[in-house]
């Protein structure tokens, strides 16, 4: 008898666990949780949505009380009137460089700084990593007039002497708008941070072949940090395409003018046609958009692959 109470003991726990799984126990605080992160979806997206929608509308439409949603009409004059605005192919090249450029010098000196802090063993180093992490609390507003002095005062740059005097330095230039973001303390910070986490075997293995330090680096750990690459990546090429203060106080020539500073030009004086101001910054946004999509894969591909447990 009690062996063939066994299997019916077993089976009737089954059935309850599988009504289980059907039949999920209502939980309050889940609900409550849930309807947050809706709420918190909706106050992130809406704006933008709102921005899209006021875009598509007409001239008269965008000053209607009580304000509508959604438009009459899809109007795309607006999209062909904000790319027809005076030097906005200038200022896309212009953005292009400037954001494509910190973006590669931010994954190269940034991975190499973070692996050196990392794994290489030289005198100073904790002193140097307490240096960048104490970076991170200073605000980047109070860096913008030493930064600007520097870039200014540099030797042999726009005219200037070995004592950096005489010239103009690196305004008015794309070095002078790449070089102070070639390398952040939160790069350095986040790459060191995730070479700490590889298993040293892997590195000791290499080692016992012959590698350098440098073909370990190239070959072996820096295909591993594919996910931070990706993440650092995305979030350099938004930080340098969003950027308005740097190349305005940087630029004083129009031709170097970057889109953010066109879209400023764009919306100033009381004519300003708020419909095509819209459109402008939808299509501004839309390359932030493209590049996250397309890094959001490699990070998930990269998690996926590296073999690297956090």
């Amino acid at each position: 008898m009690t062996d063939l109470a066994q299997p019916a003991a077993m089976e009737r726990q089954i059935t309850a666990r599988r009504r289980g799984r059907e039949f999920p126990r209502f939980d309050v605080m889940n609900v409550i949780g849930y309807l947050l992160l809706l709420f918190a979806a909706l106050a992130t997206v809406m704006p933008f949505l709102w921005m899209v929608s006021t875009s598509f509308k007409g001239d008269q439409e965008i000053f209607r009380f009580p304000p509508s949603f959604v438009p009459d009409g899809l109007r795309w004059q607006n999209y062909l009137d904000a790319m027809a605005s005076p030097d906005v192919g200038r200022q896309l090249v212009n953005s292009l460089i400037y954001a494509l450029g910190s973006t590669v010098s931010n994954l190269v000196f940034c991975s190499l700084a973070g692996y050196a802090l990392a794994r290489m063993q030289f005198s100073g180093r904790n002193l140097i990593f307490a240096l960048v992490v104490g970076l991170l609390m200073v605000p980047a507003q109070s860096q913008i007039v030493p930064v600007f002095l520097i870039v200014q005062k540099i030797p042999f740059a726009g005219g200037n002497d070995w004592l950096g005097n005489g010239g103009t330095g690196l305004l008015n230039t794309y070095w002078g708008m790449i070089l102070p973001t070639a390398a952040t303390p939160f790069g350095i910070f986040m790459m060191r941070q995730f070479f700490t986490r590889i298993p040293m075997e892997y590195e000791e293995s290499a080692k016992l072949d012959g590698a350098s330090p440098f073909t370990i680096f190239r070959r072996i750990l820096l295909p591993l940090a594919r996910p931070s690459l990706a993440v650092l990546g995305v979030l350099s090429f938004q930080s340098a395409w969003n950027d308005f203060v740097w190349p305005l106080i940087l630029n004083s020539h129009r031709e170097m003018a970057t889109l953010q500073i066109g879209l400023q030009l764009l919306q100033s004086g009381p004519d300003a046609r708020w419909n095509v101001v819209m459109a402008m910054a939808t299509l501004i946004t839309l390359p932030v958009i493209i590049v996250y999509l397309l890094a959001q894969r490699h990070v998930i591909d990269g998690a996926v692959t590296s073999g690297v447990k956090g």
